[in-house]
């Protein structure tokens, strides 16, 4: 019995051990699992190559690669390994990238393996070789071997090495040329890369160019001004050469004059020639070869008669009252340095402008405090682009016929000559009104305004026989109403013709008010509140009411009189326009303005008759009136 219980204890015993040792063995922690690469990024060359990398891991792992040009050997294994990479050339002009992938169980590693472009370039995009026999060399720039292809057939050239490897200087020959100009591209390639480089040899037969015809001033021109422009044709060049042309000049038989050659066919002078003097000129065209021919030669005699120099002017009016005289400048687009003579075209229409400006209320009677400047604009041609006729003309300040009877300007270059006048700035300008006259007879006008003041009044010299649609009465509008004045069109367009202003034009009209703008019309009815209160039931004023109709508007809109220079162009500002013109003459004079002074002075209270005349004529139905003035922000 004893020996029973010894032995089942015994058992147990041994069942106990070997349980606590499995229990022991089979709760061990299986160990971390680990993933390290050697890098994370690799740079290799773009030529074909292998790269090794090593890497630690504590089990199973696989390696793949994302781009058939990189491979990675072995794929897979256990434990602590090294990754054999290659990869082929790179044969593109660009950078490229690929990964190596390395995956243990859950882990994950990347290798970045950036292959750096193929490098092909050389110092010369072209070569440019003289009719002789003669050779360049070309320096080739570069990070692999290529090779130079010559077009089958081109066996003037003769090209050494043909083939190489990273820099190198090659030699480039080419036989004498005894024909017309010949050229071939060769190519340097590596690859999907390749260069090309334009080979050219000179002719080796040229044609002088034709022969320049003078065209003005013509042969034996009499008493011409003593600063003329000379123009002459283009002339031919039978193998395409660009041709230059040189002005020469001689006095009498002195000796020849030169100046700098330039493409062009005209040529303005520097300085006055002498009065009364006989003078001879010619022309000689020159090709890219250095041939060249001479015109025929010219006579012309001067006389005393000058012109302006472009960009240059005058005071045509002073003024003799104020602190500050109210400014104004003439300036042409379309006038020829021809067209500048003094007293000629230029000169004659300004003054034509001027004195009917200073004829007109209240102009007349303030003239004393108004300085005018008129200056020279030279065009090329005569007369301005007309986009609505298909017409273009080079000319100095780029006036344009928009259609209608709108119109543009190059405003930049019509500012910037306005500055040549000294004293005269940004600033300045913001007060200065610049009336741009146009030779086009053509009935149009446009009065463009910035928000800082500027001002270009554009009025073409319409010679049309009614008055309205005349120069005159497009300048009185354009200019004394929009352009000084800042005053608002009273007429109702045919567009608007039976409806109410709108919102949108309410508010624009609303923000001119604020700036003391366009005081000949108003958005209220209510005579105790309308702008020209004052001269409502006053004796000399009877013309003065409550109009609905202006601004373009039907409805919603009133201004002062019937009638106005704001509507149809006519020799007449309202009592309203006069009383705004004169309130602006007195602030830059420094003046102050007091209603009595002004009913003082006011000279005319009713139109002329020949404005009323033009008037009772006026037809709202057929008159075509001129465009809306444009405001820029």
């Amino acid at each position: 019995m004893l020996k029973s219980i010894l032995f089942n204890k015994n058992y147990f015993y041994k069942i106990f051990l070997i349980i606590s040792i499995l229990i022991t063995f089979g709760c061990k922690k299986e160990p971390e699992p680990e993933l390290t690469l050697s890098q994370s990024n690799l740079a290799v060359l773009n030529t074909a190559g292998s790269n090794n990398v090593s890497f630690t891991c504590n089990g199973k792992w696989t390696a793949v690669s994302s781009e058939t040009w990189l491979t990675v050997a072995p794929s897979f294994g256990t434990g602590n390994g090294e990754l054999t990479l290659n990869f082929s050339g790179n044969i593109s002009s660009s950078e490229r990238s690929g990964n190596i992938i390395l995956t243990s169980g859950i882990l994950t590693k990347t290798l970045k393996i950036t292959q750096s472009r193929t490098l092909l370039d050389t110092d010369k995009s072209t070569l440019s070789f003289p009719k002789e026999s003669s050779s360049l060399k070309l320096n080739i720039v570069s990070n692999t071997s290529w090779q130079i292809v010559v077009p089958q057939g081109t066996d003037w050239i003769t090209v050494s090495p043909l083939t190489g490897s990273q820099n190198m200087e090659v030699n480039i020959s080419v036989n004498a040329n005894t024909g017309a100009l010949r050229g071939v591209d060769i190519a340097i390639k590596y690859g999907e890369t390749e260069k090309n480089v334009s080979i050219s040899q000179q002719r080796g037969i040229n044609n002088a160019p034709e022969a320049p015809k003078l065209k003005s001033p013509v042969n034996n021109t009499q008493d011409l001004t003593r600063l003329p422009a000379f123009r002459w044709s283009t002339s031919k060049d039978a193998d395409g050469d660009v041709v230059t042309y040189t002005f020469e000049i001689s006095k009498g038989s002195g000796n020849w004059t030169t100046l700098s050659p330039s493409q062009d066919t005209l040529q303005y002078l520097s300085a006055y020639l002498d009065a009364n003097s006989a003078y001879n000129w010619r022309v000689k065209a020159t090709d890219s070869m250095g041939e060249f021919t001479y015109s025929q030669t010219s006579t012309f005699n001067t006389g005393n008669k000058i012109s302006y120099f472009d960009g240059e002017y005058k005071v045509a009016l002073n003024n003799t009252a104020g602190a500050l005289p109210s400014e104004i400048l003439f300036i042409g687009d379309g006038y020829t340095a021809e067209d500048y003579v003094e007293g000629g075209k230029f000169d004659q229409e300004v003054e034509e402008g001027i004195v009917y400006l200073f004829n007109t209320e209240p102009y007349k009677s303030y003239k004393q405090y108004f300085k005018v400047y008129k200056q020279a604009g030279y065009s090329r041609d005569q007369g301005v682009t007309q986009t609505d006729k298909n017409i273009t003309k080079n000319t100095k300040f780029g006036v344009t016929f928009g259609g209608g009877s709108s119109m543009n300007s190059n405003s930049d270059a019509v500012f910037a000559s306005a500055k040549l006048i000294p004293g005269v700035d940004d600033i300045k300008l913001r007060e200065l009104l610049v009336i741009l006259i146009v030779n086009e007879n053509r009935y149009a006008g446009t009065c463009w305004t910035w928000s800082d003041g500027k001002t270009i009044a554009i009025t073409p010299v319409s010679r049309n026989s009614n008055p309205s649609y005349h120069y005159k009465g497009v300048l009185l509008h354009e200019a004394g109403g929009h352009g000084f004045g800042r005053l608002a069109d009273e007429y109702v367009s045919s567009a608007n013709a039976g409806k109410t202003i709108t919102a949108e034009d309410t508010q624009s009209l609303k923000s001119r008010f604020a700036k003391n703008h366009a005081g000949n019309v108003d958005l209220t009815s209510d005579t105790t509140l309308i702008r020209w209160k004052h001269f409502l039931r006053r004796a000399g004023y009877d013309r003065v009411g409550v109009y609905e109709g202006a601004y373009y508007y039907t409805y919603g809109v009133w201004r002062p009189e019937l009638t106005s220079c704001m509507i149809n162009n006519i020799a007449y500002y309202n009592a309203a326009s006069r009383e705004a013109i004169v309130k602006r003459v007195l602030a830059k004079a420094g003046e102050p303005y007091s209603l009595d002074g002004f009913l003082a002075k006011d000279a005319i209270k009713e139109p002329s008759q020949a404005a009323a005349l033009q008037t009772k004529s006026f037809n709202p139905l057929t008159f075509v009136p001129l465009a809306p003035p444009v405001y820029v922000k």
